[in-house]
């Protein structure tokens, strides 16, 4: 009798892995045709609102576009504090009392949480200076073209919040100062070192570093309601960051094959990061703590937070509309959470 209940247990457990599987997979595609879409559709409502015939000023400060960002940092909010972090203390604890981590002094979980942040930190300055240090060897072009990725991309360096930030002032200082036609465009050759576009590659790589961990969280999660929370908790908030870059390239008169290039690159980073936190999910038997699923994803929740507070809510005095977006976001993912543990039911780890 025993037998006979092991074995529809055990193909639930492969239905389940299956669903999984099939959710993250699903996500990844899913995620780089959805932010290519939005990395274009500045191009495609170009067509009506004649944004490129406008100053980028006015073009920039979309008070739309700002609602839009706060309301995604309300989402990250919640869901690193309200999903994530309980998840990676469940983990840790599971962990240590399986003898696969040791008894700590102190709080592992939010260490963790805090080892990511730090490291987010240093790895995001790291990157801040390998592109200043490489933007200068680029050609004009790529080097407004990166430069507009950058803002489009980071809303600390943004003009979106600021159209009267030095970045504004630093494009107009690398574009060509060539004649111009009566159209308003340079029909002049411009200059293009040997290797640009690849060093080019390389700093939209270094400045989608975030984004790599944003999909490890979601490749780290094991249930399917819980990947698809974690789907649209990232999706609130890198697919407004593509309409950002796609917008900022739109402003900067960016070469159309180098656009598609860098949107492109910014849309397949998170899937990766899906694929790389999907395969180290893979190595453990379901129900069971994984060491090194627990350690990223507790890196990963420290992401998050540098995103949100270093990215996101820089800005001092935002105003009301920035409150109500954020809180607005919260609210929405917290009752989310609500149902998605409700629909979840018990999924307390055990020891092999």
């Amino acid at each position: 009798m025993g037998a006979t209940a092991t074995v529809p247990q055990d193909q639930t457990h492969d239905v389940d892995r299956k669903a999984l599987l099939v959710a993250k997979i699903v996500a990844m595609v899913v995620l780089v045709i959805i932010t290519v879409l939005c990395g274009s559709l500045p191009y495609v409502l170009n067509r009506y609102f004649h944004w490129t015939k406008a100053s980028p000023e006015e073009t920039r400060s979309s008070l739309v576009v700002r609602c839009l960002l706060f309301f995604g940092g309300g989402v990250l909010i919640c869901t690193t504090f309200l999903h994530m972090l309980p998840e990676v203390i469940e983990v840790v604890d599971a962990l240590q009392e399986c003898g696969l981590l040791a008894q700590t002094p102190f709080a592992l979980a939010e260490m963790l949480l805090c080892t990511g942040f730090f490291l987010m930190y240093a790895l995001d300055e790291l990157m801040t200076s390998f592109v200043r240090h490489h933007q200068q060897k680029l050609s004009r072009k790529e080097s407004v073209a990166s430069l507009a990725f950058e803002r489009g991309r980071s809303i600390r360096h943004s003009v979106l919040l600021n159209p009267h930030s030095k970045e504004a002032v630093e494009v107009n200082d690398l574009s060509p100062q060539q004649p111009k036609d009566h159209h308003g465009h340079s029909h002049m050759p411009v200059p293009s070192d040997e290797g640009s576009s690849a060093r080019g590659l390389g700093i939209i790589l270094a400045l989608s570093l975030h984004e790599l961990f944003e999909g490890m969280a979601i490749g780290l999660e094991g249930t399917v309601s819980t990947v698809w929370f974690m789907f649209g908790a990232v999706s609130a908030h890198k697919l407004v960051l593509a309409f950002c870059v796609g917008m900022e390239l739109l402003v900067a008169r960016t070469r159309s094959s180098l656009a598609i290039l860098y949107l492109v690159t910014f849309s397949i980073v998170t899937p990766i990061g899906i694929g790389v936190g999907l395969g180290i999910s893979q190595q453990v038997a379901a129900g069971q703590p994984s060491l090194p699923s627990g350690v990223l994803q507790g890196i990963a929740c420290g992401t998050l937070l540098y995103v949100v507070f270093f990215e996101i809510l820089t800005e001092s005095h935002a105003g009301w509309r920035a409150l109500v977006a954020a809180v607005a976001g919260f609210a929405l993912m917290f009752g989310l959470q609500i149902l998605s543990d409700e629909a979840e039911g018990d999924d307390s780890l055990t020891c092999s």
